[in-house]
């Protein structure tokens, strides 16, 4: 029994990590700015293996949708999660600010990143 529990603790969860030992708990900001970080360097990690042609797929609509789903990400189709695009959800009228015809076309702009912000 005492072998289990020894070896339960001998393991890391994150071996890459870095241990610190916390004498006083951290500030909210400090919280914040490391959540942040972390989902960052996911994101650049999640990229950086899809150029090595590994895919990180949350959902598989797409793979139902088309044949070949690295080519459908390649057009932007289908989002690096799996995400399929929504087609042009919008009328080919002229749009006035406030319209939902105008919500639903900066929608589609924000999915499918044609107006993207620099962080």
């Amino acid at each position: 029994m005492e072998a289990i529990e020894s070896e339960a603790t001998e393991e890391k969860l994150f071996p890459n990590e870095q241990e610190k030992e916390l004498t006083q708990p951290i500030s909210e900001e400090e919280f914040k700015k490391q959540i942040h970080q972390t989902a960052i360097n996911n994101y650049n990690k999640v990229i950086e293996d899809f150029e090595h042609g590994i895919l990180h797929l949350r959902d598989y609509s797409g793979v139902k949708k088309f044949k070949s789903i690295r080519r459908a990400i390649r057009r932007g189709h289908v989002s690096i999660f799996g995400d399929v695009y929504p087609k042009r959800p919008f009328k080919n009228i002229k749009t006035t600010k406030g319209s939902i015809t105008y919500k639903k076309r900066r929608l589609y702009e924000q999915f499918t990143h044609k107006n993207r912000a620099v962080c």
